[in-house]
């Protein structure tokens, strides 16, 4: 086992060394990369998969079929007891004895033993950089790439950085602000998860929204999906505000590229002429105008 670090600030020919990790799915590429300036950080280390029930979770010790791990804030914990488990952990980073817990999460299928890579990039003044493919980009201070049976991408606030005297990396995530462009449209969240072998990026609320037009318009969302395959954003319990009009969604499909987005679920959109409702609607994305597709009604001012 072994660790890598890059502490950047790492200049050849006036040109700044950007760290970087991708990932590939089909003919497109997720890229993460940090600054290389002062503060910034590029950190991999690796450890080893283990399978199991997990029995106990402490605020210091897990407990997976009779194996224990110490934890700590950097750890990333999904699951419950009773449930088979996949484990990764560090066997040379130790505390009383106990290997450290990277990550544990419920386990799809058999698990089969292997390598397990956690990448950390932290850039805390121009933040981790996230490209999807070629449309849509991301930007928080705290990134976590993770790659063993499935390949993850974490982007979220907080911190990261290397004690000396432990010879060991100390991670903090927590919630902050994560900026999603894609296009002219622009959100805003508090985490990101990317799930590579599904394609999707979930973006977790709430979630503000921004996009340039005559007038501008700004909203909320429960919360944002991007697929990148389709290279399509998904929006969850939608409002839209732009000039005079507010139209509310269940669920909004934004294509930025064609500068419009399908609304869908209870519609209303309501100005100072009246409230139209349908069941499908289409929303120009520079004007907010709206055209109900189907099941069209309203109230209207005389």
């Amino acid at each position: 086992m072994w660790g890598l670090l890059l502490l950047a600030l790492l200049a050849w020919a006036q040109e700044v060394f950007r760290p970087q990790v991708e990932l590939v799915r089909k003919d497109k590429k997720v890229v993460a990369s940090v600054s290389g300036e002062e503060g910034s950080l590029f950190y991999g280390d690796y450890g080893d998969l283990f399978f199991g029930v997990l029995e106990e979770v402490g605020p210091e010790v897990v407990q997976v079929s009779g194996r224990r791990f110490f934890r700590d804030a950097g750890s990333r914990l999904e699951g419950k007891p009773g449930d088979r488990v996949e484990v990764a952990y560090n066997k040379d980073l130790t505390r009383e004895g106990l290997p450290y817990l990277m990550r544990l999460r419920p386990l799809e299928g058999e698990g089969k033993e292997g390598e397990y890579l956690r990448l950390v990039l932290y850039d805390p003044k121009e933040g981790v950089l996230v490209r999807f493919g070629e449309e849509a980009e991301a930007r928080g201070s705290l990134a976590v790439v993770e790659r063993g049976s499935r390949e993850e991408l974490w982007l979220s606030g907080g911190e990261a950085r290397y004690l000396e005297e432990e010879g060991r990396l100390e991670v903090r995530p927590a919630p902050g602000e994560v900026v999603l462009n894609q296009g002219e449209s622009r959100a805003v969240g508090q985490t990101l998860r990317y799930e590579n072998d599904q394609g999707l990026a979930l973006l977790e609320g709430p979630v503000r929204l921004f996009r340039p037009g005559d007038p501008p318009l700004e909203g909320e969302a429960e919360g944002l999906e991007y697929r990148l395959d389709e290279g399509d954003l998904w929006l969850r319990k939608v409002v839209l505000r732009q000039g005079k009009r507010t139209t509310r969604a269940g669920l909004a499909l934004v294509r930025d590229r064609e500068g419009v987005a399908y609304l869908y679920g209870g519609v209303e959109s309501q100005d100072e002429k009246g409230l139209v409702r349908g069941e499908r609607v289409r929303y120009v994305l520079k004007t907010g105008d709206v055209v109900v597709l189907k099941r069209v009604s309203g109230e209207f001012r005389d």
